[in-house]
């Protein structure tokens, strides 16, 4: 069965991707996986502190619920099957694009969390955008599901 692919990191945009990809998931019959990356900050493990201030289990778990209530709060209504749900430890780019292998799309949102604002893409969107081996999409903060639904009803 074919695959979407979608990131998500908590944030506004990430859950109208998920909701985008979701809704494209539907129209093809595909199966949709979603993918969250976690990384320990680099200020943390630079100090005497580290191993309270990047406990790589309480990030892992925190990971873990950010993707269960992204899930819960998306319409996943209609899909061919369960989402595959993926926590990756490492850079964001680099899971989506590894996941995204022999997929369909890879789906992410222009921003996330971090960023300077007023930048139309955020680091990952940008660097999937360049180094994907599969069409990306490229989700707006104003995009909704039913922008898919419409895409297809026009043609």
């Amino acid at each position: 069965m074919d695959k979407i692919v979608v990131g998500i990191d908590g944030s506004e945009t990430a859950r109208r991707a998920l909701e985008w990809a979701a809704a494209e998931a539907r129209l093809r019959g595909a199966r949709l996986v979603v993918v969250h990356a976690w990384q320990q900050p680099a200020a943390a493990l630079m100090s005497p502190y580290a191993p309270l201030l990047a406990d790589p289990g309480s990030l892992a778990e925190t990971a873990r619920q950010t993707l269960t209530d992204t899930l819960k709060a998306a319409d996943l209504s209609g899909l061919a099957s369960e989402p595959e749900q993926l926590v990756v430890q490492g850079a964001a780019a680099s899971a989506l694009i590894d996941a995204a292998e022999n997929s369909l799309l890879l789906v992410v949102g222009s921003r996330g969390r971090g960023g300077v604002a007023g930048l139309l893409l955020g680091s990952v969107s940008r660097q999937v955008a360049h180094e994907s081996t599969v069409p990306v999409v490229i989700i707006p903060p104003t995009a909704t599901a039913s922008d898919a639904q419409t895409r297809e009803r026009d043609g």
